[in-house]
């Protein structure tokens, strides 16, 4: 008994492949194009944490599929008012933070437009003297 419980303790837990990760990265690379995806984790029912950055700034939301919606389109809950403000450009909704499967105008925020439209410089490294 003690060895079927180690073997099931140690044995890795087969899990599926996850094809719907796929299709949310190709989704928000192609509403944020530039920004680097630093965190897209499967979350709670279906949903995704995403944590993508521009030059030292940070948009990091949950895309959450279904909820009302069909199952394909997507709610957003930006995880404060920075990523909330640079989602609501993207939204497909006027009042909801939402992106549809097949919307009518794709909108997007590349890196090098969050750069103009703040006129901020790349953050660099610094180093001590």
């Amino acid at each position: 008994m003690a060895a079927t419980f180690l073997v099931a303790f140690l044995a890795p837990v087969p899990a599926l492949p996850d094809a719907r990760r796929a299709e949310v990265r190709a989704e928000v690379s192609e509403r944020l194009p530039g920004w680097t995806i630093q965190k897209l984790d499967r979350s709670w029912e279906g949903a995704y944490t995403i944590v993508t950055r521009c030059a030292g700034k940070e948009v990091s939301f949950q895309l959450v599929p279904g909820h009302g919606l069909a199952p394909e389109d997507a709610w957003l809950h930006p995880t404060n008012d920075f990523a909330r403000n640079r989602l609501r450009t993207l939204s497909d909704h006027r009042r909801y933070l939402v992106w549809y499967a097949e919307p009518r105008r794709p909108d997007s925020l590349s890196c090098d437009e969050e750069l103009a439209r703040t006129g901020e410089p790349p953050v660099t490294a610094r180093t001590s003297d």
